[in-house]
């Protein structure tokens, strides 16, 4: 009799077992599919990008353009208003040469300190490549410097004009004798831009140098613009 009922007791308890591995099994199979119920509809863990903090990316970008992780697309043509673009492109071809290195007087001085405010928030922990560009601009007036882009280092190009520009924009554009293209700019709504500020900064994408010209073009107003470039 005894044995009896510890036969009996076992083969409850085995039962008992059976049944929780099969809940088990089917929990985790209904959570492997309720994952991937969430990938078939493009969304994704969400989770904290570099940039702009708080931000979330809950859907896979577009193939070929920048991501919300603070990096962009190699160096290349900037798409836009045709007639724009090219309006900015037979502006620089016709524009003077930038002044460098640093000059005396106030109105320098405004500019040298501007763009070096600007460096602290658009340009951390880059350091200063080059001399200081500058140009007095008329309204739509272009001046140009060379940067040669070197190999496995990542530019920012700060500017910044003196009062009486009001909108004033930086464009970085092909060097002969490839064909004369924008590749480049910074946004023309305000008299200080930035081209590739921070984690977005210019990349040269070859192995090689790469020459380009750097396009300074005051949209609205007149007066003294500068541009300093940063690199690391």
């Amino acid at each position: 009799m005894m044995r009896n009922w510890l036969y009996f007791g076992l083969f409850a308890a085995a039962v008992v077992g059976c049944k929780k591995k099969d809940q088990d099994a089917q929990n985790a199979q209904g959570f492997q599919q309720a994952q991937q119920g969430q990938y078939q509809q493009g969304q994704y863990p969400q989770q904290g990008m570099g940039g702009t903090a708080g931000t979330t990316q809950t859907t896979p970008p577009p193939q070929g353009s920048a991501t919300q992780q603070g990096t962009q697309p190699p160096l290349g043509t900037v798409s836009g208003d045709p007639a724009s673009l090219q309006n900015i492109i037979a502006g620089a071809l016709s524009g003077g040469a930038a002044t460098l290195g640093a000059l005396t007087g106030g109105e320098m001085n405004i500019i040298e300190q501007g763009i070096k405010m600007k460096a602290q928030s658009d340009a951390k922990g880059m350091k200063s490549d080059g001399q200081l560009m500058s140009a007095k601009l008329q309204q739509d007036g272009h001046a140009q410097a060379d940067l040669m882009l070197q190999p496995n280092k990542c530019y920012t190009i700060i500017g910044f004009g003196n009062p009486g520009v009001f909108r004033y924009q930086i464009n970085l554009i092909s060097s002969p004798p490839a064909p004369p293209q924008v590749l480049a700019q910074s946004g023309a709504d305000s008299p200080a831009p930035t081209v590739g500020p921070n984690e977005t900064c210019i990349k040269n994408p070859y192995p090689a140098p790469l020459q380009v010209k750097v396009d300074m073009h005051v949209v609205q107003g007149t007066g003294l613009v500068g541009a300093q470039v940063y690199s690391k």
